[in-house]
């Protein structure tokens, strides 16, 4: 027997509902776009009233040739998230916490810094719903070869790091992704459960859905915890990419196939029952989506995250979905509830370049979702001058990049006839109409897509549900832009001019930049250092990124030192005028950074 019929064989006798391979028309169509977008290998399940369809198409590991089977073991990333939260809500079912239990009380070895603490404490249902006000995640809790597969939970808030666990935003009132958060609510269930989270929701959660090939535990294609089941892991190219440990890995550690993720869609649409009990308080299944009590939420916005999906409106339909991304593996759920539809599908492939989007009409199509009904624009123009301007990210995504998101992220308003146009530095314009007092429409959803509102300072925000933006003076991005411009030019012009004093052997005029000069050539040293070691490593404390902190630590003081040297001298000439001010503005850029936190560089904190 073929092997994709014996896995279809096998996975008939574990579902209790109306089970089929997936016609031939939509493998073509999938085995289409993997090939246009370079992706590996893919595999999925749908599910229509009960009616359950799985297919896969591609490779599962390219070296041996072997064919992507329907129910082949793959990563899923963030998808993790919704499963993981169905298990929190299970535990709230049984009466061992609630949405309210304070996280700052269940867990008080962490440091949290919370200045809201007293009226607005952290939350089981913040955690799960994004709004705690945490970071989403370091760059040493992403990049790391320091994690093992049972390093304690802990060990991701160790407290000597800084503001790790810091609140950003006030707990409740706005949507901040955080992999942090999803990583506390796996210590929660440690905590009440005294039971290791990867133990407790493979026992308590994945048995009694009778997902017997899926678990929250690490598993590999090599070593100790390998798994012959489990597909390869690729990027571009086909680079290979073996499973990682990771310090955050509750937010996306789970393993799972196509047709056990029919069996959690099944439950989800089922209103959260196992045969036919509840697993799930009713009025938990009817959160799990909406989001409940944010400031968009309050203004009018209905699209945002619940407890354990966000609502997403595209390809004229709307769901309840959840992406997710991890090494060498891209995922995606979407639910319709009133329909009794759904779609999963993972693939072997974390391409950076390709166009994941069009598995999700090609699902939405097959599964022929009702299109929702369009919002109609009120006709509205007036006020939207008020409106116009630079807004930034409020709070950006990750903290230790806010400089950067500010230059580089933010967004401006025009007023173009009765609509706004929202532009972007990395994305194509977007249409908005007004179809309520704050509220709009962009021209390519079917629902108000963003809510504008003011807080109690009067400052002006808006917000699409999952990003929220804080309009702020033109000026200060100016100057800060003029900064950054600037000073690239004069770090630039003290080693080019470096280098050609250097090459003709000017040591009169070379002494008036000859430190910032060899700072800035030394940083070759660390980027050397930085290829030549694993991507992985980046967040390590190695060669590379001690030699990168002290490097870019001490830049501020070479350049000083250089313009000491340089006023030592009488300002007669044209060139130590142009010596002088090339030090100059690259000094103001060194202390900008420095007062943002982005001197030194170090990516271990």
């Amino acid at each position: 027997m073929h092997p994709k019929f014996l896995s279809l064989f096998l996975v008939l006798f574990s579902l209790n509902i109306t089970y089929a391979e997936s016609d031939t028309h939509i493998e073509t169509e999938i085995q289409n776009t993997i090939d246009t977008e370079d992706i590996v290998g893919l595999s999925w399940s749908t599910i229509s009233k009960g009616h359950v369809e799985v297919g896969s198409v591609g490779y599962a590991n390219i070296s041996k040739l072997e064919h992507m089977m329907p129910a082949q073991k793959m990563h899923v990333g963030s998808v993790t998230k919704s499963v993981l939260a169905m298990g929190v809500l299970h535990l709230i079912f049984e009466g061992r916490l609630s949405l309210d239990s304070n996280i700052e009380a269940l867990l008080p070895g962490l440091n949290f810094d919370n200045v809201w603490h007293h009226r607005s404490p952290i939350k089981v249902k913040n955690l799960l719903d994004h709004t705690a006000g945490l970071d989403n995640i370091r760059m040493w809790q992403l990049l790391s070869t320091k994690p093992l597969p049972n390093t304690p939970l802990g060990k991701a808030f160790e407290s000597s790091r800084q503001n790790l666990l810091k609140i950003r935003t006030e707990p409740g009132t706005q949507y901040s992704y955080s992999n942090m958060g999803y990583t506390l609510l796996a210590m929660v269930i440690e905590a009440v459960t005294n039971q290791r989270y990867e133990e407790f929701l493979d026992d308590n959660l994945l048995a009694p859905l009778e997902m017997y090939d899926s678990s929250f535990e690490f598993i590999s294609q090599q070593g100790q915890y390998a798994d012959p089941l489990l597909a390869m892991g690729y990027h571009e190219n086909n680079v290979t990419q073996i499973a990682v440990s990771s310090y955050l890995r509750p937010a996306g550690q789970f393993t799972t196939t196509a047709p056990d993720m029919a069996k959690f869609m099944n439950f989800i649409l089922n209103e959260g029952k196992v045969n036919g009990q509840n697993f799930v308080k009713p009025e938990h299944m009817k959160m799990l989506t909406n989001p409940f009590n944010t400031k968009a939420h309050i203004e009018g916005l209905n699209i945002g995250h619940g407890l354990a999906f966000a609502n997403r409106d595209r390809h004229n339909v709307l769901g309840m979905c959840h992406p997710g991304t991890t090494f060498g593996f891209r995922a995606y759920i979407c639910l319709f509830p009133d329909e009794k539809k759904g779609f999963f599908y993972a693939a072997n492939t974390d391409n950076e370049t390709a166009d994941y989007e069009k598995f999700n009409k090609l699902f939405i199509n097959k599964l022929s979702v009702v299109s929702a009904s369009i919002a109609e624009s009120t006709g509205k123009g007036t006020g939207l001058s008020k409106l116009e301007g630079i807004y930034l990210p409020s709070p950006n995504n990750m903290a230790e990049f806010e400089f950067i998101d500010m230059l580089f992220n933010f967004i401006w308003l025009e007023q173009s006839n009765e609509h706004l146009l929202m532009k972007s530095l990395q994305n194509a314009d977007r249409r908005l109409i007004q179809v309520g007092d704050h509220l709009f429409r962009d021209v390519n959803r079917t629902q108000a897509s963003h809510v504008f509102y003011w807080d109690s300072e009067r400052r002006l925000f808006v917000s699409d549900g999952l990003k929220t933006f804080k309009q702020v003076s033109i000026i200060a991005l100016v100057l800060y832009w003029l900064s950054l411009s600037f000073g690239l030019i004069g770090l630039f012009y003290i080693f080019l001019v470096g280098l050609i004093r250097v090459i003709k052997r000017d040591k009169e005029s070379f002494v008036r930049i000859k430190w910032g000069f060899i700072n800035l050539l030394l940083f070759s040293f660390p980027v050397y250092l930085y290829v030549q070691q694993s991507f992985l490593q980046f967040g390590d404390i190695t060669a590379a990124s001690v030699s990168l902190a002290f490097l870019s630590g001490i830049l501020p003081l070479t350049l000083l030192f250089s313009l000491w040297i340089s006023l030592r001298v009488k300002l007669q000439s044209k060139l130590i005028k142009l010596d002088v001010a090339a030090i100059l503005i690259s000094v103001q850029l060194v202390l900008v950074l420095v007062f943002w936190g982005q001197l030194p560089v170090i990516f271990w904190q």
